[in-house]
């Protein structure tokens, strides 16, 4: 260790907050579809049957503790029941006006669930959500959307409607800052709380949060100000994430003669 480095700068290579690798487990089970979403979401409501009710009186407490029951393939996992800090996100995804303004602080976006319901509404045919988000500074935050658009040109342009930057650095500087906030501000409601986009916040973690009604009140408007005012500051501009090259065919050496009766090898 150089001479006046600290001992947790030595740390700060590693991800603590985050399993990164499970995140990429996570993944890599994706279910790729087309009609409508990237990603399956079948088994996702948005509350049009039991609509999220929160009032100015009584702030509506969100959490992951209702978990699968034990025998179950996902005994212990934490589900999307109407609670859920997940069906809050897109309940206020889902109730807003179209083109209206969601500003969206989030540290780590690694859950592609997450990912496609944000590319889904800001989609013109789908509300034409106008979606600023305020992202930790992790540079495994961009290789995730990098995964998520993979090779395919239309998931490209699904995030490339989402406006994206970037704040804070984590180079384990003693001027290192992050984006650690967890807020998210509709024209439905306010949330917030620990939940922070992660396929661990969604299914293993024990997080809270709290939904605010719609409403000029302090709190709601605050919020959105400063989230305002925080992506706007941000030098430079909008992440823009492009798509992995096709994979190269492995094409024979110049001259070779194709034998089809050539025996492989043992």
């Amino acid at each position: 260790m150089d001479e006046g480095q600290s001992q947790y700068d030595s740390v700060s290579q590693f991800d603590l907050d985050v399993d990164i690798e499970y995140e990429r487990q996570e993944q890599e089970k994706t279910v790729w579809i087309g009609d409508g979403y990237f990603v399956d979401q079948s088994w996702v409501s948005c509350g049009e049957d039991t609509p999220l009710e929160v009032d100015d009186a009584r702030p509506l407490t969100l959490h992951t503790y209702l978990r699968h029951p034990p025998g179950s393939p996902e005994a212990g996992k934490s589900y999307a029941h109407d609670c859920h800090p997940f069906v809050a996100f897109l309940h206020l995804l889902h109730a807003a006006p179209e083109s209206s303004d969601i500003f969206i602080s989030i540290p780590y976006l690694t859950d592609f669930t997450v990912v496609d319901q944000l590319c889904h509404y800001a989609d013109p045919s789908n509300g034409g959500l106008q979606i600023y988000i305020v992202l930790g500074p992790k540079d495994w935050n961009i290789e995730c959307l990098e995964n998520f658009v993979g090779r395919s040109e239309s998931r490209q342009t699904a995030v490339a409607r989402l406006h994206i930057k970037r704040f804070g650095r984590d180079d384990g500087s003693v001027r290192s800052s992050f984006m650690h906030s967890k807020a998210m501000v509709s024209p439905a409601g306010t949330m917030i709380g620990s939940y922070n986009y992660t396929n661990a916040a969604r299914l293993r973690h024990r997080e809270h949060a709290v939904l605010l009604a719609p409403g000029p009140d302090f709190e709601s408007d605050g919020i959105r100000m400063e989230l305002q005012e925080v992506w706007q500051g941000v030098q430079g501009n909008e992440i823009q994430i492009k798509r992995k090259p096709s994979a190269e065919k492995h094409k024979a050496p110049s001259g070779t003669v194709y034998n089809p009766y050539k025996k492989s090898k043992s």
